[in-house]
C-alpha cells in the first residue's frame, strides 16, 4: 500500500477542526469501526500527523482531535520528553509513513512539570525531572514551564531530525498546550 501524503498545513487544519468538535462533543466521531480496524490490518496505517505528548491519562490525542484508528501516530512519555526511542519513532513516522506534521502537545496540570518544579529524584522519574529541568531552567510558574518544555522538545526535534536531512524540509514541527479544564488545544 502506498500511503497518501497529507501536507502539513492540511494536517494542522484537521487537528484544529477536530479539537473544535471535541470541545462541544459527548462522543468521538473518529472512525473506530470494525471495518476500519480490518482495513488498517490488511492495508497498514496512514496517519496524517505525529503527536508527541504526555502519558497523562487525561490527554488522549485521538479523542482531543476527534480521530480514529490509523489517523494519528502517537508517542507518549511523561512530560512529553523524548529519548532516542521517541526520536526514532518520529523518524519512522516521517520516513515510512509520510507524516508531514509533528505536534508536541504539553498540557496544563502536568504532574511531571510539577515534580520538576518541586525537586529532584534519584529514581527513573528523576531522569524525566532532570530532562524537564534542563528545558525550563529556573522557571517556577507551571504554565510557563509547560510551554518552555514543549518549545524545548520542538527544538530538539528540529535540531536532531529535521535540520539534519534535506528530505525533511517540508515537515512542520509545532508545539501546543492542551488545557485540561476546557479541552482546548492552544497552538504555540
Amino acid at each position: 500500500m502506498v500511503n497518501k501524503i497529507i501536507e502539513s498545513d492540511v494536517a494542522l487544519k484537521w487537528l484544529k477542526e477536530g479539537n473544535r468538535d471535541y470541545m462541544d462533543s459527548i462522543h468521538n466521531h473518529g472512525d473506530i469501526s470494525k471495518e476500519k480496524r480490518i482495513y488498517t490490518h490488511h492495508h497498514g496505517q496512514n496517519p496524517f500527523a505525529v503527536i508527541v505528548t504526555c502519558s497523562d491519562s487525561r490527554v488522549i490525542p485521538e479523542a482531543i482531535f476527534m480521530k480514529g484508528i490509523g489517523d494519528l501516530f502517537v508517542i507518549r512519555q511523561a512530560g512529553n520528553v523524548l529519548d532516542d526511542f521517541g526520536l526514532g519513532s518520529i523518524e519512522y513516522a516521517i520516513d515510512h509513513l509520510g507524516c508531514k506534521l509533528v505536534l508536541v502537545l504539553g498540557h496544563t496540570k502536568c504532574g511531571a512539570i510539577q515534580s520538576s518544579l518541586e525537586g529532584a529524584s534519584d529514581s527513573f522519574v528523576g531522569k524525566i525531572i532532570n530532562e524537564i529541568k534542563n528545558s525550563i531552567g529556573n522557571e517556577n510558574n507551571p504554565n510557563i514551564a509547560c510551554k518552555k518544555n514543549v518549545i524545548s522538545t520542538v527544538h530538539k526535534i528540529e535540531n536532531l531530525i529535521i535540520k539534519k536531512d534535506e528530505r525533511y524540509k517540508d515537515v512542520l514541527i509545532k508545539g501546543g498546550i492542551y488545557h485540561t479544564s476546557t479541552g482546548h488545544v492552544e497552538i504555540l
